[in-house]
């Protein structure tokens, strides 16, 4: 184990730089949870003005 010598290796790096691409998919998330929350809250809505509450 003395003359084994680690082979240096290229560093990886964890974070992703911030360029248009790695922005996109963050932006279209964020755009389809906003349209999902818009169609509950409408859902309930409609719902509620036509559902008879006693």
């Amino acid at each position: 184990m003395e003359g084994d010598k680690a082979e240096p290796s290229p560093v990886i790096r964890a974070d992703r730089p911030d360029t248009a691409h790695v922005r996109a998919p963050r932006f279209l998330d964020l755009g389809g949870e906003l349209i999902s929350a818009l169609a509950i809250i409408a859902g309930g809505v409609l719902a509620y003005g036509h559902l008879p509450i006693a």
